[in-house]
């Protein structure tokens, strides 16, 4: 288990086993680089054991006031230490008092009870499957299945899921009895009982009014927060697009009391997508060192999607994770850890869909949701040859559909539609036709429909609990961590996730509706170039029409043609065929919706099609993996463990 991880942890593994219990860990050193970062770890009684992933960023404190409070003293200058140690003091309100990033696996000998950990807003993974006696745990789902004896039998409801978002959600997946501890989550497992406590999720209770107060309190404790993002033992640097949020990190790390920190930009062929003038004049403003790194693929796109799956292991299906898993693989030949601008579009509104969404409220209700629903297909069916990067009538079609599915208060979450609901009678196979009435987008619908607020409030949380989370972070962890890289994310600390919840909605939208007004007040009083700070929003997407029509053509071919039947019985291969022939012939552009299809086939190819295998028999004893990757803080890495005895 803790092998298929080793780029996750390339530096050091360990193991612990106490009879039917084992832990493992795969190391990436980045704190206090000496043995003493060594994982699993005890805390000197020997009570408790942990293999955890991540970075605690307020280890300082916390080890202070252990050492004030219990007279415990420390060997290391690593994180892990702390972790042991605080949670025999303190107990599970020991993870509430965190602030980092960390997904943490506990064995408490004496209690005979396994606590699993992950933080508020879900930026490390921790995958786990609870059979009758068996419970095993891993950052990444392929450690699981590193044990013959965990079902591989694909979840219809979890690729249900996938085909319409590109992602399962923050807690399920699409592999049956797999998923994963939800963010902000404690969850224990005995011989008796398995339980689950929420610690901390965002929320929103707007108290500023002013957009000079939200400016002056953001400023405030921001170069705090980067600053204590930016401990490390190895070379740090940062991701830096030709945006604000991104800015903001390079400014506030490349002030005049530290070596300055070096940025990286991904570079684009296409134009239209290069970053590169405007993050060179962040680094020529700040005087920092600038890398440009091409993410043209030598061996071809084919090839690098194939990997990019396989990293997945069938979870995410998101075309921006190519230059992403291209820049990754770069920046890893000079930093082990670098910042990046994630969170910001959720926390701060950066999304033209925040704008739109009381717009959609006052139109939804104008015309009847059926006749949204002909107008959208109807547009759909007209969008065949378009390739630019937003076309104008993608826009007018997801408007329509989404309003048509989610009705005028919901329609935000099924923009995000990938696969639309009215090819799926036609697309589904035998395993999912029974649930093609069967919403996707319950959960995501529902967190707009329960939280209180402005239409928009409710919109930011939805994202803020699952968008973020489900795909977003996965997608950051996986394809940085496939290369032995660290990504840290200052946004979503969780001091600035609660200021920003503090802000009026109305504030970080602007009367026009503009993104990030508060962020972008905030890079202008810093000094951020002026050509930054209007910019408008970019993303890190492809221009998938183009890129399944030429790029990807002979693997798509292959996939959506030849080797369709490679999808029975989950899709009807021949309606596969027809959608392929339609967009590449330009007739109609079925981009988004051949886009999951594209990655479940790649998967199913990457298994041998082992996914469609029934459950194998438990057996008697139970495993529980660990497998966590450990960025920072006493370098960390996977770790992967098994805890077996009856559960």
């Amino acid at each position: 288990m803790i092998d298929v991880l080793e780029h996750r942890g390339p530096d050091d593994f360990g193991v612990w086993y106490e009879g039917q219990v084992g832990l493992g860990h795969r190391r990436l050193a980045i704190r206090d680089l000496s043995p003493a970062g060594h994982q699993p770890q005890c805390d000197p009684s020997g009570q408790i054991v942990v293999s955890y992933n991540g970075e605690i960023y307020n280890d300082r404190e916390v080890r202070a006031a252990l050492a004030r409070d219990f007279g415990l003293t420390f060997r290391s200058t690593c994180d892990t230490e702390i972790i042991p140690v605080g949670y025999l003091a303190w107990g599970e309100e020991f993870f509430h008092r965190l602030e980092g990033m960390f997904a943490i696996a506990l064995w408490d000998r004496a209690e005979k009870k396994l606590v699993l950990a992950r933080d508020g807003v879900g930026i490390k993974p921790i995958f786990y499957s609870a059979d009758q006696d068996v419970v095993r745990f891993a950052s990444e789902i392929k450690a699981l299945l590193a044990d013959p004896h965990q079902s591989q039998r694909l979840s219809s409801e979890g690729v249900h899921r996938f085909l319409a978002r590109g992602y399962c959600g923050p807690t399920s997946t699409t592999l049956e009895g797999i998923r994963q501890v939800p963010p902000g989550t404690v969850m224990t497992f005995t011989s008796h009982r398995e339980t689950s406590r929420r610690f901390w999720q965002p929320k929103r209770q707007p108290d500023i009014r002013s957009v000079d107060e939200a400016v002056d309190g953001f400023l405030a404790l921001w170069p705090q927060v980067v600053r204590d993002q930016l401990v490390s033992d190895v070379p740090v640097g940062i991701l830096q697009s030709g945006g604000i949020d991104s800015t903001l990190v390079s400014l506030a790390a490349n002030d005049s009391s530290r070596s300055p920190t070096p940025l990286f930009t991904a570079q684009f062929a296409d134009k239209s997508f290069d970053e590169v003038p405007l993050a060179a004049s962040v680094a020529k403003h700040l005087g920092a060192p600038f890398h440009p790194i091409s993410v043209a693929a030598p061996g071809g796109l084919a090839e690098v999607l194939r990997r990019v799956v396989k990293i997945y292991d069938g979870q995410v299906a998101d075309e921006a994770s190519i230059p992403l898993f291209l820049l990754s693989a770069a920046v890893r030949q000079h930093v082990k850890v670098a910042l990046s601008g994630d969170g910001g579009d959720e926390f701060f509104g950066g999304y033209q869909t925040y704008a739109a969404s009381p717009a959609a409220a006052v139109l939804g209700h104008l015309l009847p949701r059926a006749v949204w629903q002909a107008f959208g297909r109807a547009s759909y069916a007209r969008a065949g040859s378009d390739e630019t990067r937003l076309p104008l009538l993608a826009k007018v079609t997801r408007l329509a559909l989404g309003i048509a599915d989610g009705g005028a208060k919901h329609a935000h979450a099924y923009w995000r539609r990938l696969v639309p609901a009215f090819l799926l009678n036609d697309l589904y196979g035998p395993e999912l036709r029974p649930l093609v009435d069967l919403d996707p987008f319950e959960e995501y619908r529902g967190i707009l429909a329960s939280e209180a607020g402005t239409l928009v409030d409710r919109c930011l949380v939805a994202d803020q609990r699952f968008h973020l989370p489900g795909g977003l972070l996965l997608k950051s962890d996986a394809m940085s961590m496939a290369h032995g890289l660290e990504i840290r994310v200052p946004l979503l600390d969780r001091r600035v996730m609660e200021f920003a919840g503090r802000i009026d909605a109305r504030l970080l939208l602007g009367r026009t509706g503009d993104s990030k007004r508060v962020l972008r007040a905030a890079a202008r009083r810093l000094g951020a170039p002026e050509a930054v700070v209007s910019a408008g929003k970019r993303g890190f997407n492809t221009p998938l029409a183009r890129l399944l029509r030429v790029d990807l053509r002979p693997l798509a071919e292959d996939c959506f043609d030849k080797a369709a039947d490679r999808l029975t019985p989950w899709l009807e291969p021949n309606t596969v065929r027809r959608l392929w022939r339609e967009h590449r012939d330009a007739v109609v552009n079925h981009d988004y919706a051949l886009w999951p299809i594209l990655n479940l086939s790649l998967w199913l190819d990457e298994t041998g099609g082992k996914r469609g295998q029934a459950a194998v028999p438990p057996r008697a004893i139970a495993v529980a993996n660990n497998a966590f990757t450990g960025d920072g803080a006493g370098a960390l890495q996977t770790g992967a463990g098994h805890v077996s005895g009856n559960r």
